[in-house]
């Protein structure tokens, strides 16, 4: 691809075409001069999708749900080898971003003093304050908090992809044997093996998008349990 992109948003979906509609829409408002690629995977929706000519959609078949998520992060390693931009952003269909979000997020990213840096979360919530997934206990560094660990709405450069080598190790489904309530374990992977080639993982200390009281199309029972509402 000779194209140079400013950001490249990627955006998972599953049966939430008005959300993931407005969503798009949000991106689309704030461009302003900026260079934008988006991407949207959409994993075996029911519903109907319009989206513009302005966007990238790839449907998987059959849906592959919690258990087989990774596999939709796999290709989506493996797609990010063939584009050239800047920055790369992830983000889920049920949230709502704030106003002047690539700027503002851009500029908190830049501003963390770590050569080591790799990534910046920007869904934060009451699990920014533990250890999560690499027994790392959270310590505030300047206007930021290093945890270790990716939620999956982040913002990072091609390096963090690079050392994933481009691709998802398959997750064994035996994970969810004593404990169905576990996450897609994509992040949870990804958190190790960066961890263990000592990068810094970071979050933001205020979420720069909204995410409601909705209900949870792969995880339901934990999200009743422990909601993400910011």
């Amino acid at each position: 691809m000779d194209e140079v992109f400013d950001y490249c948003v990627f955006i998972t979906t599953y049966n939430r075409s008005e959300m993931l509609e407005y969503l798009i829409q949000q991106i689309q408002s704030q461009r302003n001069n900026l260079k934008l690629k988006i991407i949207v995977f959409d994993d075996g929706s029911d519903e109907k999708y319009q989206l513009s000519d302005q966007v990238s959609y790839f449907k998987f078949f059959p849906n592959m749900g919690k258990k087989k998520f990774w596999k939709i992060i796999d290709t989506s390693l493996k797609l990010i080898k063939q584009i050239d931009a800047k920055y790369f952003i992830f983000l889920q269909d049920d949230v709502t971003i704030k106003e002047n979000f690539f700027n503002d997020l851009r500029k908190k990213y830049e501003e963390i003093e770590d050569p080591k840096k790799i990534s910046l979360s920007f869904l934060s919530d009451y699990r920014i304050k533990s250890p999560n997934w690499t027994n790392y206990q959270p310590r505030v560094r300047g206007e930021v908090i290093k945890t270790q660990w990716i939620e999956l709405h982040f913002i990072c450069e091609k390096k963090i992809f690079e050392a994933l080598e481009y691709k998802m190790e398959p997750i064994n489904p035996t994970r969810w044997d004593d404990n169905p309530l576990l996450s897609s374990g994509v992040g949870w992977q990804m958190s190790l093996r960066l961890h263990n080639k000592g990068y810094g993982m970071y979050h933001t200390k205020e979420s720069f998008v909204s995410h409601g009281d909705h209900e949870s199309k792969m995880n339901k029972q934990e999200r009743v349990k422990n909601k993400l509402i910011v």
